[in-house]
């Protein structure tokens, strides 16, 4: 098992990196966003990185995936227990949001959010929420984040004003991050949230 590679970092393409260690180029998987911010650091002298990593050993095949903290390879790991389900369908999906944003969404049962990520249709969304929620609950640290009824109720709210669900997730997390409203004591009200939220998107 290899818990994290430090190393220079030696090359970039579409869908892994290139780390050398002491001398042995090891090729490591991840997911595009990933890529991204290693892409920009390439042509520094000597960058040196370290990614937290996970080794998947098939029948004919060991791979070595790369994450650039422990919350990434927590939730890659999660994803990897549902049926259907691939290392390389796992990085895709962390590649397009923040694992934050995902978590909240197994958690708050966000059906509509998990359906934007890549390759999730309604029913494998629902199947998911189902096998992931509890397990979310109990590998993640919750509790800052905006997950309650409240929030589930602002992002409605907003949403049956004919804003996107994007839109409308973002408005109310900064909302509830607006120090503010933290200090009228508005986090409990839903129609402040609303209203904060509006000012947001104004």
């Amino acid at each position: 098992m290899i818990g994290y590679l430090r190393g220079e970092l030696v090359q970039v393409d579409d869908e892994a990196c290139v780390i050398d260690v002491n001398g042995v180029g090891y090729n490591v998987y991840c997911s595009k966003s990933l890529l991204n911010q290693l892409g920009e650091i390439i042509n520094d002298e000597t960058p040196v990185v370290k990614l937290y990593t996970q080794l998947i050993h098939r029948e004919d095949t060991m791979d070595l995936y790369g994450f650039i903290n422990k919350d990434e390879l927590r939730l890659f790991t999660l994803l990897l227990t549902v049926s259907g389900i691939g290392p390389k369908q796992s990085v895709k999906i962390l590649g397009v949001r923040d694992p934050a944003d995902i978590i909240k969404a197994i958690v708050t049962e966000d059906n509509a959010f998990l359906m934007s990520l890549s390759g999730i249709g309604k029913k494998k969304a629902q199947q998911i929420i189902l096998e992931l929620k509890e397990k979310a609950k109990r590998n993640f640290d919750i509790a800052a984040s905006p997950v309650s009824s409240n929030y589930n109720e602002a992002v409605t709210a907003l949403e049956s004003l004919g804003f996107t669900a994007a839109e409308s997730r973002e408005a109310v997390e900064r909302a509830l991050s607006d120090e503010t409203l933290a200090a009228k004591g508005d986090k409990s009200d839903v129609s402040k949230i609303v209203e904060n939220a509006l000012k947001q998107l104004s």
